[in-house]
């Protein structure tokens, strides 16, 4: 069984031996006084179509917004030729989440190799049976710890967070609550499946909520152990916290969470068209683009011929003034 144990001088190691199992993983820098190589490195599972390794990033915006989108009408020829903007105003808010998802997925696969990340995470229900499904967005393993993230799309709207309280608009949401019972699930699985692989340990998962463009994100008390952050802000943020936990551990439980006995997979419903929607969505952004460079284009021609239109007024009025002198 591997051991733990909190990071000191050489005697306090010696000392805290005999009883470094069970520590949480969440608290204090962790070390281990094992030798490294009785670890395996995860191993990565591409070939499995249900290995962790293959989920796909979650896209709860993006397939809101195209559905909201193919319920639209569509523009005229004309409206097009002056970059009236194609994307309908039911949509527009679930299309700033979509491109939130999209950004953080991409800038957590920049973290660099010292992290793991897993997306799309079944942590309980079961769809066959008729239980709604729990699932993480993203969990991510690195030097600072275990977190777990769900991703909200509140653009535009004035977000308020208190110790138990989550507020949008006004209105109370069960963000928090639903955050903590993620994480909680999540180190429930992570612990018994580290147990299963013969190292026991106490896993601490810090649930995190990111939302996206708020107006205003207010955090007057922050709620115990949840993190909320903008979806601008949540990798800079990760990336800066120090390093608590040891290249071992992170080794341990990077290994268990690519292992698909780890969690409720029965909770997965497989994304088979999960590129197909990404590919509909690009089109619709290329689309965006354009109609928004054809607004500017038409913009700066206004601009153009109105500067062109007051100096050949000018020049009228000089010839004018010259040859009544």
């Amino acid at each position: 069984m591997t051991r733990f144990e909190t990071e000191g001088t050489a005697h306090d190691r010696q000392r805290q031996t005999a009883r470094a199992r069970n520590l949480p993983l969440g608290d204090g820098i962790v070390t281990t006084g094992d030798d490294r190589s009785t670890l395996p490195a995860p191993q990565r599972q591409a070939g499995d179509s249900n290995a962790p390794e293959s989920w796909l990033p979650p896209n709860h915006a993006l397939r809101e917004c195209l559905a909201l989108q193919a319920e639209a009408p569509p523009i005229s020829l004309v409206a097009r030729l002056f970059g009236v903007d194609p994307l309908s105003r039911d949509a527009r808010r679930s299309y700033s989440g979509a491109l939130a998802e999209i950004a953080l997925a991409d800038s957590l696969a920049a973290l660099g190799d010292e992290w793991t990340v897993v997306h799309s995470v079944p942590v309980g229900g079961d769809i066959a049976a008729g239980h709604y499904p729990l699932a993480l967005d993203h969990l991510v393993i690195g030097p600072a710890g275990i977190f777990s993230i769900t991703i909200h799309s509140h653009a535009g709207q004035a977000v308020w967070v208190g110790e138990r309280t989550f507020m949008v608009d006004d209105e109370r949401l069960g963000h928090l609550a639903d955050a903590e019972k993620a994480a909680s699930a999540a180190s429930r699985l992570l612990a018994a499946a580290l147990k299963a692989s013969g190292t026991a340990a106490d896993v601490v998962v810090t649930p995190c909520i990111v939302v996206d463009s708020p107006s205003t994100l207010q955090i007057r008390q922050r709620a115990d152990r949840i993190q909320t952050s903008t979806a601008r802000d949540f990798t800079a943020w990760l990336a800066a916290l120090p390093r608590l936990i040891s290249p071992t551990v992170v080794n341990a439980l990077s290994r268990v969470s690519l292992q698909a006995s780890t969690w409720s997979v029965s909770a997965v419903v497989p994304p088979n068209d999960a590129h197909i929607r990404r590919d509909d969505f690009d089109q619709l952004r290329l689309h965006i683009d354009s109609a928004r460079l054809r607004r500017l284009v038409w913009t700066g021609l206004g601009v153009i011929l109105s500067y062109s239109l007051v100096i050949s007024s000018a020049s009228g009025f000089s010839v004018f003034a010259v040859a009544h002198f």
